[in-house]
């Protein structure tokens, strides 16, 4: 029998729906062997699924899913096997934790400017002790009635483009590189079939990125099989996952569906004991 690992996967801890133990429940009952908790830009999901771990028989591998900002979009780089406790990682997502907050209130005064009825607390209740994201707006104006569906939100109101929208803190690729990389970890491209030119994918992989997230639920069949080639051509990692949230009727289809052998989480190790050696 085949052993599968999941590699991309949020919890409440940043924009998911649900805990690390339930994580842990679902991918024993489907039978997965690894799994990566990689929210966005913090550990503390991280943290807690450490205390959950030994109850499974399951391989646990400390993640994160930092927000780049550069060229006027955004990049999302996947960091695996990092020290969660790296004081240079904790110090970034401390003031990275702030700027979102102060990019939250940026947003909801251009909500409320458009005359929806939805209060920056409401918003707050939604993301807890996570950072605020879009998400959560999102959610909140789903609960209130404010928007058809949680799609709607960001259709209508905070996608890149929409009157909602605020960018994030500018986060050069090169600055999150070495973060993860210094923290010990690996440094993976994610989801590069959103719109990712493949000249932009080249001048990525140039800044010296490990590797490139093959398997995702946003890349068919042909888009697996070029980033395969891809990664094969630079000699790079290749890693997958579902990019499970919980927030979408999809990611319960996806998860056990969009998965790596458990030899490239092999791949993955031997990479970072290689750069210790």
């Amino acid at each position: 029998m085949k052993l599968y690992a999941d590699l991309h996967i949020h919890t409440i801890h940043s924009d998911g729906i649900l805990n690390p133990a339930k994580i842990f429940d679902m991918a024993e009952k489907i039978g997965l062997r690894a799994i990566s908790i990689t929210d966005h830009d913090t550990i503390d999901g991280c943290r807690e699924a450490r205390t959950l771990k030994g109850q499974y028989n399951i391989e646990f591998i400390d993640g994160i899913e930092l927000s780049c900002f550069q060229y006027g979009r955004e990049y999302h780089l996947l960091g695996y096997f990092i020290d969660i406790n790296n004081n240079s990682l904790l110090q970034h997502l401390e003031g990275f934790r702030k700027a979102r907050y102060r990019r939250g209130l940026k947003i909801i005064d251009k909500i409320q400017n458009l005359g929806l009825d939805l209060s920056f607390e409401e918003v707050l209740e939604k993301a807890g002790d996570a950072p605020i994201a879009r998400p959560h707006f999102a959610m909140a104006l789903a609960d209130k009635k404010l928007v058809f569906s949680y799609k709607d939100a960001f259709n209508l109101y905070l996608a890149d483009g929409k009157p909602c929208y605020e960018p994030k803190l500018q986060f050069p690729i090169t600055k999150a590189k070495k973060l993860i990389n210094d923290a010990g970890g690996v440094c993976i491209l994610a989801h590069p079939g959103r719109n990712l030119s493949q000249q932009t994918l080249y001048d990525i992989i140039e800044l010296g990125i490990d590797g490139i997230e093959v398997i995702h639920p946003t890349q068919d069949i042909e888009l697996q099989k070029f980033y395969h080639n891809v990664c094969n051509q630079y000699w790079l990692l290749e890693t997958g996952g579902s990019d499970f949230h919980g927030t979408r009727d999809y990611d319960y289809e996806n998860f056990g569906k969009f998965v790596i052998p458990l030899s490239a989480v092999d791949s993955i190790r031997n990479h970072t004991l290689n750069r210790l050696y």
